[in-house]
């Protein structure tokens, strides 16, 4: 294949593009994690300088800019732990409230949209709405 085929080849040229793409995208993924990292190291001086407390929202005004700062705590619960003592918390101070919830197996779906009858298909789609997802496409170097 001399050089004018090789780069009229449509696959190549599909593959080149492809190339500079992921290249690009690859490029914008660091710098946004680059960028997402100075940003909360900015943040924790503003909110250090500015003295706010550990748990709550404050609006500052300094010159011309307007500083909402909220912060707080993420809780997470020992499930194990209080299942063994969480009966001894008073119930007023028993901040776990237990619910139903209901998971969906998006496999089961769609083995029922492949699989099933019309009139399965139909039940389905009376009690489970679909939309399209956000995109999401992620690179990662390769060496």
């Amino acid at each position: 294949m001399n050089t004018n085929e090789y780069w009229s080849n449509p696959e190549v040229i599909r593959n080149n593009e492809l190339k500079d793409i992921l290249s690009t995208l690859n490029n914008i993924n660091y710098q946004c994690a680059e960028l997402a990292r100075i940003k909360e190291e900015l943040e924790k001086r503003v909110n250090a300088l500015l003295e706010h407390h550990d748990d709550g929202s404050k609006t500052y005004v300094v010159d011309k800019f307007k500083i909402t700062i909220k912060s707080g705590y993420n809780y997470s619960l020992n499930k194990d732990e209080y299942d063994a003592i969480g009966s001894r918390l008073q119930s007023c101070f028993n901040p776990v409230k237990q619910k139903i919830s209901y998971e969906l197996d998006k496999k089961v779906i769609r083995d029922c949209e492949k699989y099933g009858s019309k009139e399965d298909v139909l039940l389905l789609s009376q009690v489970i709405s679909k939309k399209t997802a956000k995109l999401n496409v992620r690179i990662s170097a390769s060496c």
